[in-house]
């Protein structure tokens, strides 16, 4: 017999309240993404790892899923938020972005596309970031 549960959340996420997912950042098509992720790659390699870090206009990228997935492998710059549940990536977010300002650009990617949604939401809404995109489909999108 099939028996359909009804949830109020795809992915569960822990915050108190609700964002608006309308309102999450710039939805990245895999072209583009590919591009933006060879452009940083080279901007670092041209100034090296210290000056990358502090140049804003190398996109900041987080890979927004748990750990398990992360070691499977990630895109070449990216920052994992070694967590094993979703819902931990608001605290690793407000640690590592304690000191970023408002207007760095940040990339964020998952498997499907659903956290960063709400990554980007949180980015945006909770955290004041200004340039925010994730990967349009996430992984699976990306060929």
């Amino acid at each position: 017999n099939l028996h359909v549960r009804v949830r109020s959340q795809i992915v569960a996420d822990g915050l108190e309240q609700q964002l608006n997912w309308q309102s999450a950042g710039y939805d990245m098509p895999p072209l583009e993404w590919h591009e933006k992720i060879k452009e940083a790659r080279e901007k670092r390699q041209k100034l090296g790892e210290d000056a990358a870090n502090m140049d804003k206009d190398i996109p900041l990228i987080f890979d927004c899923r748990n750990t398990y997935e992360t070691v499977v492998g990630k895109f070449e710059g990216a920052e994992p938020l070694d967590t094993d549940n979703f819902r931990d990536s608001w605290d690793v977010f407000k640690e590592k972005l304690k000191d970023t300002p408002k207007d760095q650009p940040i990339m964020t990617y998952c498997t499907g596309g659903i956290r960063c949604v709400k990554v980007g939401a949180y980015l945006t809404q909770e955290l004041g970031f200004k340039n925010v995109s994730r990967l349009a489909g996430g992984i699976i999108a990306y060929d």
